[in-house]
């Protein structure tokens, strides 16, 4: 979740993959593509006079998983309502709303609790904690995949 240094995270992570054994070929020095802005942490302004960013562009990649699709819908949605309420009034006064939308579907900006706990713990100690939760069969199925990627928890819009 470094936005400066996300291409020494990269690097870094393909070391490990390769000196461990988990990935046997050589990986290109420049990896194709990009980071998405994660929700929460992305300050991007969402709103202004005639414009309204949705998806990707308004930083909606949930964290735990960068994954973008379902917010970049669901955000869509939420745009057009807020359009649709500013009733031919595209200033940034009457788009607003849409930000207050945003707000109730995915929550308060800022970090979760867990995120806020971590600072304060060394690597060390959240690197060991990472390493016997994803080793857990029922962690990985129940919050790394049903929670925190499908989000199957979350009702629909």
């Amino acid at each position: 979740m470094d936005q400066h240094r996300l291409s020494e995270h990269v690097a870094a992570f393909v070391k490990f993959l390769q000196s461990t054994g988990r990935i046997s070929f050589d990986v290109p020095s420049a990896l194709l593509g990009h980071a998405y802005l994660l929700y929460g942490v992305s300050e991007r302004k969402v709103s202004d006079d005639g414009v309204l960013l949705i998806g990707d562009a308004a930083g909606l990649a949930y964290k735990q998983s960068g994954e973008g699709i379902r917010p970049a819908i669901e955000s869509g949605l939420l745009a057009a309502q807020a359009i649709l309420g500013a009733q031919r009034n595209y200033s940034r006064e009457s788009l607003s709303a849409y930000g207050k939308l945003l707000s109730q579907r995915f929550g308060v900006g800022g970090q979760d609790w867990a995120s806020r706990f971590g600072e304060h713990l060394p690597s060390a100690w959240i690197g060991a904690l990472g390493r016997r939760l994803l080793g857990a069969r029922w962690f990985v199925r129940d919050v790394v995949i049903e929670r925190w990627f499908l989000h199957a928890n979350e009702p629909a819009l």
